[in-house]
């Protein structure tokens, strides 16, 4: 093998290790904007409640037309609102793929409530009696990952990422977070996982605004790895085979 032919390999070596190197990303999730509406998405209320997520743009809640701020991507936002108490889900199920890197769950939230502060006893049951039998005051939003194979308003969850406490400020947002999820993909891998936004309310009107959803993971370095070693092998069988000749 000559001087131009070990360069030219090299050279188609150096492009293939350059183009495995380049931190591919692959969102997970899809419509995290709400712009073409709800699609990729499910909606759930609790039985009996009032109202639920909406579609929202502008600077009106999307049923009371309260006053609320604008969706920071895009037109829309999804954002609950209702004229009584009620207990609303949204969620999108995802694939965890294999071979598991760095990953991250991004998503802004807005919170306009309407109660003198938040309350969360521990579940999203809007109706919830305590031992008395009067109704417990639950007024709270989380977002959590938990398995596809429960009950969607449940609180036993994978990973909680978000939840209102008792002295957070009424009215905030629309507030970015970046939350590494990582440890809990790797350990599901090639399950399918689901994503919830949740919100009750039954002391006062609640906006729940959720905006810019994405999970963007990037590739275990170990697959590079692999591939390199394939194509140096390659390589190196190549230039014995022709210095045998």
């Amino acid at each position: 093998m000559n001087t131009f032919s070990n360069l030219k390999s090299a050279a188609y070596l150096g492009i293939l290790i350059g183009g495995f190197s380049m931190p591919s990303q692959a969102n997970l999730i899809i419509n995290g904007g709400f712009e073409a509406g709800f699609n990729n998405w499910t909606r759930a209320d609790q039985l009996g409640s009032d109202g639920g997520f909406f579609q929202q743009s502008g600077t009106n809640s999307p049923a009371n037309g309260f006053s609320v701020l604008a969706p920071v991507e895009g037109s829309f936002a999804a954002m609950t609102d209702a004229g009584a108490g009620g207990s609303h889900v949204l969620y999108q199920d995802f694939l965890v793929p294999t071979g598991v890197g760095t990953t991250h769950l991004a998503f802004s939230l807005y919170l306009n409530n309407g109660a003198d502060k938040y309350y969360n006893p521990g579940h999203l049951d809007w109706a919830g009696t305590g031992i008395p039998g009067s109704t417990n005051l639950n007024q709270q939003a989380r977002v959590d990952i938990l398995s596809t194979a429960g009950d969607p308003f449940s609180t036993t969850v994978l990973q909680n990422l978000f939840q209102t406490n008792t002295d957070d400020p009424l009215v905030s947002g629309y507030a970015p977070f970046l939350i590494d999820i990582t440890t809990l993909l790797q350990a599901h891998q090639g399950e399918t996982l689901r994503l919830r936004f949740a919100e009750t309310d039954n002391v006062g009107p609640f906006n729940f605004g959720v905006d810019n959803v994405s999970i963007s993971q990037v590739p275990l370095p170990a697959a590079l790895w692999l591939a390199l070693s394939g194509f140096s092998g390659l390589f190196w069988l190549g230039r014995r085979r022709k210095a045998s000749v």
